[in-house]
């Protein structure tokens, strides 16, 4: 009897070893898993921080005289070119320009360095040379047929050429002075332009 029940003590002491380790491991392996699959977030408002830069005004000049072939006569029109140069280390790409009035003028000049002005054909004569899509007494915007991106900063030391087509209108009115003569077109007013873009070649 006494026997027995040791016996049957020592069963249920060894039932309840197991039964504790047991626990312990399954309690051990739920926790590695559980350590396994953290999750972790982000705090609201984590960022960083940045820094932009200034943008520096381009400028749009001109240069010599167009080939011939597309040359103004009165009542047609005839080609432009301007060169244009871009401070910033990043491409810009011109989409519009601003025109003056329709009756502002362009100066002649005896020669394509536009250093010494062709008496009787100055803006004031007038010259009858304008931009040709100028209209009305307040200006106006004219939007290129092909947007113009003009290079980073490496454009400023080498402008870029651009040959506007039939952009220059000269009157039925101009007078005969202006014949064989070199025209500095009106200032633009402005332009309308953003960064960004592939440079045109």
């Amino acid at each position: 009897m006494w026997k027995n029940e040791t016996a049957e003590n020592e069963e249920r002491s060894s039932r309840r070893r197991r039964f504790m380790a047991a626990l312990i491991g399954a309690a051990l392996v739920s926790g590695i898993a559980y350590g396994t699959n953290w999750i972790v977030g982000l705090n609201g408002g984590s960022n960083g921080e940045g820094h932009s830069g200034t943008v520096s005004n381009i400028s749009i000049t001109a240069v010599a005289s167009p080939a011939a072939g597309n040359l103004l006569y009165p009542g047609g029109s005839g080609d432009v070119v301007v060169s244009i140069s871009n401070p910033n280390p990043f491409p810009v790409t011109i989409t519009a320009v601003q025109l003056p009035t329709n009756t502002t003028y362009a100066t002649g000049y005896t020669t394509s360095a536009l250093s010494t002005t062709q008496a009787g054909c100055l803006a004031a004569t007038p010259s009858g040379v304008t931009w040709s899509f100028a209209t009305g007494s307040s200006g106006s915007s004219h939007t290129l047929t092909t947007p113009l991106t003009v290079a980073a900063s490496g454009q400023s030391d080498n402008p870029l050429a651009v040959t506007l087509t039939n952009d220059a209108s000269m009157a039925l009115s101009s007078p005969a002075a202006c014949e064989d003569t070199y025209f500095s077109m009106p200032s633009l007013t402005g332009v309308t332009a953003s960064a960004g873009g592939t440079a045109t070649q």
